[in-house]
């Protein structure tokens, strides 16, 4: 009752597109990210920061949570899915039994979400047993610092780091900032944003992990 009351309430309809990442060297698909799309065509991230301010950000995420692990089911349970939450909600005591087990999952980090001063966030995504993912790396909020506090399992590249990388030597540098950051972690890392065959060699140059973009599929209702 509870649960469909807060869904009438701050959900509005929507419906869980998956897309792939892949292994660089070998492009073949290793996992998916789920991501929402609404209805009314407004961004996620629009609906996301009107929950912010009616303090309802964890039961929507939590909603688009259940409808992304109700929607993964249909992927065949060799391929990792990964998840988009906030630290709020990666701290809901409703996450311990939301995840089925079988499948490995991730929970990519809302770049919006403040890093904490210790490791509890990577201790509570240990204990859950999924892979902590940062968001957007080199984006305003998610920093080559975040990297180093949290600790994470995968860094993904945001996808202006990796597009401007192509001609900026700036932007190049910032990149393999992040890149030895990770590195120096034991993260793997994943380029965001890959549309060209020109972002897929920079990335391979670079020696990006895994990619994710347009190159290799774009977002999509899972289809075998």
């Amino acid at each position: 009752m509870q649960d469909a009351a807060i869904a009438r309430r701050v959900i509005p309809p929507h419906e869980i597109h998956f897309q792939c990442m892949v292994h660089l060297e070998s492009e073949t698909i290793i996992g998916y990210e789920a991501l929402a799309r609404f209805a009314d065509g407004r961004s996620p991230q629009d609906h996301l920061t009107e929950a912010v301010h009616a303090d309802q950000l964890v039961e929507l995420e939590l909603a688009l949570l259940r409808s992304a692990v109700i929607a993964a089911e249909a992927i065949p349970p060799e391929y990792a899915v990964t998840l988009n939450a906030s630290a709020e909600t990666i701290d809901s005591p409703v996450l311990e039994t939301l995840l089925p087990t079988g499948r490995l999952w991730g929970i990519e980090l809302a770049e919006t979400s403040r890093p904490e001063s210790d490791d509890r966030l990577r201790r509570r995504t240990h204990d859950l047993g999924v892979l902590l993912l940062i968001d957007d790396a080199g984006s305003a909020n998610a920093t080559t610092e975040w990297v180093n506090v949290l600790h994470p399992d995968i860094v993904k590249m945001d996808r202006r780091l990796i597009q401007t990388a192509c001609y900026d030597a700036a932007a190049h540098r910032e990149l393999d900032l992040f890149l030895e950051t990770a590195r120096a972690i034991g993260a793997t890392t994943v380029a965001e944003g890959v549309e060209t065959e020109e972002h897929v060699q920079l990335a391979r140059t670079a020696g990006i992990d895994y990619a994710q973009g347009w190159h290799f599929g774009r977002p999509a209702p899972y289809a075998a």
